[in-house]
């Protein structure tokens, strides 16, 4: 065949074209599968089988399985901008019921699972740190802006602020199992506020 011949002949596709919706799918299954089973018994071979996918598609697009299940339950967190409210208790308590809505909910039971699984998975427990720092650097600048504005002391440690936020709720629903009743957010942002206006 002539240089000519070969430029002319049609070329082979590289692997199978992807499906429309195909990844929808697979992070859909996923959680459907992790609601059914938990963590430790989710395979990316039942995922795969569900879906009629190829489990090295799913592969190629998340590198593990903590990456996986990661990326299915982000498709149920909607982005969250804190509004800003003009003060500090406005924005505490915006920061304070969105943590609410979401550890009270189907996803709160859900974190509390891959919590006690990524104590026996470090690929999983990297990932949960990971999407914890990126929550928290908002809930930190919500501080910061009350600091900016001086409703909050300068030398107020913010980490541990946020942790007073959030943490009362991961108490309760990891450790006392105690009601999340919808006052809390309300509560955990009087109580701190009583304890860190500066005097």
């Amino acid at each position: 065949m002539t240089p000519e011949e070969r430029s002319d002949a049609p070329r082979r596709g590289r692997g199978r074209p992807r499906r429309e919706g195909a990844d929808a799918q697979i992070l859909e299954t996923t959680l459907a599968v992790l609601e059914e089973k938990g963590y430790s018994d989710l395979t990316v071979d039942e995922v795969a089988e569900r879906t009629k996918v190829a489990k090295t598609t799913i592969y190629r697009r998340w590198a593990s399985k903590g990456a996986l299940v990661a990326a299915a339950v982000a498709t149920r967190v909607t982005p969250f901008v804190p509004p800003d409210t003009g003060t500090l208790e406005g924005d505490l308590l915006a920061v304070a019921t969105r943590a609410y809505a979401i550890l009270s909910g189907d996803l709160g039971r859900i974190f509390a699972g891959l919590i006690g699984e990524s104590q026996l998975d470090p690929d999983l427990r990297e990932i949960l740190l990971t999407s914890t720092r990126q929550r928290r650097q908002i809930y930190e600048a919500v501080v910061k802006r009350g600091v900016d504005r001086g409703e909050l002391a300068k030398d107020v440690d913010v980490e541990l602020l946020v942790d007073m936020i959030v943490g009362v709720l991961w108490n309760r629903m990891l450790i006392t199992r105690a009601a999340l009743r919808e006052s809390l957010p309300h509560e955990i942002v009087q109580v701190i506020l009583n304890g860190v206006r500066p005097r």
